[in-house]
């Protein structure tokens, strides 16, 4: 599940830059898509365990 949290979170870290580069709200948006790629890795790292396995 590790592999699956952290593409999400890359995809997150790229719709940051590209909000960076493309919004008019750039540091809201980024801020927003940098948070959540955080949050997803956290979760990777939470279910990436033995004993947490689904």
């Amino acid at each position: 599940m590790f592999k699956y949290y952290a593409g999400i979170a890359i995809m997150c870290v790229i719709f940051a830059v590209l909000a960076l580069f493309f919004s008019a709200n750039a540091a809201t948006l980024a801020t927003i898509f940098m948070g959540m790629a955080a949050a997803f890795i956290a979760i990777g790292f939470v279910t990436s365990g033995p004993e947490s396995r689904w």
